[in-house]
């Protein structure tokens, strides 16, 4: 179960899920995001401090760190008008990258392939899931609209590390993306998608809050 499963059925046991309001949440503390460039196993991807008018406003830290999940860079936060459920807590944007393990995807629908920024990609969703393969990463974009997530891909670049002269934002992935059969049955329903990381709790909307 997701950690933003969990929340949900905490707040539905408590009857809590409806009449709940939300706030802007402020922009990312310089010490935290510092703390997010410290780290160094490898690239994190954002699309800079602020996208179509939207900040940053949290980022995991190298001790939040799991290779399952990766790490991710979160933009604004949850909106009020969706119910506190699995796929209801929709932030405008967040940006995990995790280094890739062959996985499926396939609990996330019909998908198509697509090459952006040079590498390859899927899309998911109808547009609002992107998939880039680069280097030995995936990079997962999910995104509130369709072109939010274009934008967002089309401004990627390295949070963490500078990039040398010449050298792309995205380079060609050291991997061929695809699963085999063989890994399909090895992977155990574990779908190695991040379009379910859960948003951080101050990033959720208020259900103390009244209307």
């Amino acid at each position: 179960m997701s950690r933003l499963t969990m929340i949900a059925a905490a707040l539905a046991g408590a009857g809590l899920l409806a009449g709940c309001t939300t706030h802007a949440a402020p922009p990312i503390a310089k010490k935290q995001l510092a703390l997010t460039r410290s780290f160094k196993l490898f690239p994190i991807y954002w699309a800079g401090r602020k996208l179509d008018g939207v900040p940053v406003t949290a980022a995991d830290g190298p001790r939040s760190y799991d290779s399952n999940i990766g790490m991710t860079v979160y933009y604004g936060n949850c909106e009020a008008t969706h119910a506190l459920l699995p796929d209801g807590c929709k932030l405008p944007l967040k940006i995990t990258t995790v280094l890739f393990v062959p996985h499926a995807n396939t609990s996330l629908g019909p998908r198509r392939k697509a090459t952006l920024r040079g590498v390859p990609a899927v899309i998911f969703d109808d547009g609002h899931a992107i998939e880039l393969y680069t280097d030995r990463m995936a990079v997962d974009v999910v995104a509130d609209t369709p072109r939010r997530a274009l934008q967002a891909v089309a401004h990627l670049t390295p949070l963490n590390s500078p990039l040398p002269a010449g050298w792309p934002a995205l380079p060609a992935p050291e991997f061929k993306p695809g699963v085999s059969a063989k890994q399909l049955a090895a992977e155990a329903g574990a779908s190695g998608s991040t379009g379910t990381v859960s948003p951080p709790g101050e990033l959720q909307p208020n259900v103390n809050a009244t209307q």
